[in-house]
């Protein structure tokens, strides 16, 4: 009889059946272990708990026993438990999708997902071509797809994507040029984060103070106000750096209720993004000798039906599209397009490291999920000691908290850049918000640039809203 660990007495086995279906190095990966441990605990499991595990060569995954089989048997009436706004869509049919998106105040869209996710949890519905939708039905109908058999296919979805990118890029010539330095000169670096193309943010009285077609516009303020600033500080340049952070795709699903602040499926967040990034890269490599874009994914690109794929993040597949796109410009075009470009894309890491000055300055690019933007306890000091003793970075830059600013600490120089994204209720608990009183709204900080020589940071800029009039 098979008697899954109990949590509180055994919690590293608990944690790695919950990772199942998984295979043996990105379980070792996930919990931080070597592989030799994650093997012993599939025995423990067996021996100890009775738990049968089987290997699907095909998937390269370990899996529970007859987790893939739907139980014909079960209790039709076990459906999932609907959300607040789930029970009250399905309590108001029967209705139509037009109704529906008008009596939530929401677009049509987000009503189709909705239903999606309603029929996903076994309740019954019946639509017609017209967007109509009748029930609810008693006898409800069960999906007979396992919620595995949907992860692993979307899963093979986004690998797809990401081989037939690798395959395009294997076909081109890698997009590399040389990082010089000379003495007395600096190079130029700008970073860039969290765009969250797709959501759509509005302020309490309805007015839209964000969406996703107001992106390419914000891509392009940051770009000339960069620029305009390197100039300003009046340098001469040897390379620019663009540092894209991650979390430039919000994604789909990755909290409960997000349906609600999308304004743009995932293929939409992904296509608005192209081309005013390959216009960033385009006016940089106008402008500086050489150019570097170091790009690392973020924590809302990760796919969330598959713990198992490290190709499975949205981030990813978009830099490698718009690094292919650089390629291809570069081989077929007339002239030297873009042939002073080069990339350096991160992937599994939560972070990558970069070269500047010609190698002689390191840089540490994070998203910053897993970093916190203050170093206020000698337990945060730790932690980025600790980050300096493993990189010996000597200035570094990390998103995710939309909050800007530099870490007061005793450490090289590590940079926090914000958010076009207004600040929520995530900020407001970091104690980032700042309160405009009766002056009216502070601009918007949504990017950093800065200068860097031989010995470090020469000056920092903020970039932000003046001026906007996207």
């Amino acid at each position: 009889m098979s008697d899954l660990p109990d949590p509180d007495e055994a919690p590293r086995l608990r944690e790695f059946v919950d990772l199942l279906p998984a295979s043996t190095p990105d379980a070792a990966e996930a919990m931080g272990v070597a592989e030799t441990t994650v093997e012993g605990y599939r025995n423990r499991l067996e021996d100890h708990h009775g738990i049968e595990l089987e290997y699907n060569q095909s998937e390269n995954v370990w899996t529970r026993a007859g987790a893939d089989v739907v139980d014909e048997a079960a209790d039709d009436d076990e459906r999932e438990e609907l959300s607040e706004r789930e029970a009250y869509i399905y309590r108001s049919l029967p209705s139509s999708i037009a109704a529906l998106a008008e009596d939530l105040g929401v677009d049509e869209r987000v009503v189709r997902a909705h239903l999606d996710v309603i029929a996903e949890k076994g309740w019954s519905l019946d639509g017609d071509d017209a967007g109509n939708y009748h029930g609810p039905d008693q006898d409800h109908l069960r999906s007979s797809e396992h919620k595995q058999t949907r992860t692993r296919k979307a899963n093979k979805w986004w690998q797809k994507r990401h081989d037939e990118l690798v395959h395009d890029f294997a076909q081109l010539e890698w997009p590399t040029s040389s990082l010089d330095a000379y003495a007395g000169n600096e190079d130029w670096v700008t970073h860039l984060t969290d765009l969250h193309a797709g959501d759509r943010i509005r302020r309490d009285d309805g007015e839209v103070v964000y969406e996703t077609d107001m992106i390419p516009a914000v891509i392009d303020h940051i770009t000339e106000r960069s620029l305009s600033l390197a100039d300003k500080h009046g340098s001469f340049y040897d390379a620019g750096h663009l540092l894209w952070g991650g979390d430039f795709i919000t994604n789909e699903g990755i909290y409960e209720g997000q349906f609600e602040h999308l304004d743009a499926w995932l293929d939409e967040q992904h296509d608005i993004l192209v081309a005013p990034l390959l216009r960033q890269i385009k006016a940089f490599a106008e402008r500086f000798p050489t150019l570097q874009v170091v790009c690392q994914v973020g924590n809302h690109g990760q796919h969330r039906a598959s713990g198992t794929s490290r190709q499975a993040n949205a981030d990813l597949i978009l830099y490698k599209h718009i690094r292919n796109a650089v390629a291809a410009i570069r081989e077929y075009s007339d002239d030297d397009t873009l042939e002073n470009v080069q990339f350096l894309i991160g992937e599994a890491k939560a972070y990558r490291n970069f070269g500047m000055r010609g190698g002689e300055v390191l840089g540490h690019l994070r998203h910053g999920q897993d970093r916190r933007p203050q170093a206020e306890t000698s337990a945060r000091q730790n932690e980025w000691r600790g980050t300096l003793m493993d990189h010996d970075f000597d200035v570094a830059a990390m998103g995710h908290h939309h909050i800007s600013g530099r870490i007061p600490w005793d450490g090289p120089p590590v940079i926090c850049t914000g958010s076009p994204k207004p600040a929520g209720e995530f900020v407001e608990r970091l104690g980032g918000r700042t309160s405009h009183g009766t002056t009216g709204r502070r601009h918007q900080d949504v990017a950093t640039t800065f200068g860097v020589s031989d010995d470090g940071i020469t000056a920092i800029f903020p970039i932000d809203t003046r001026d906007y009039d996207g």
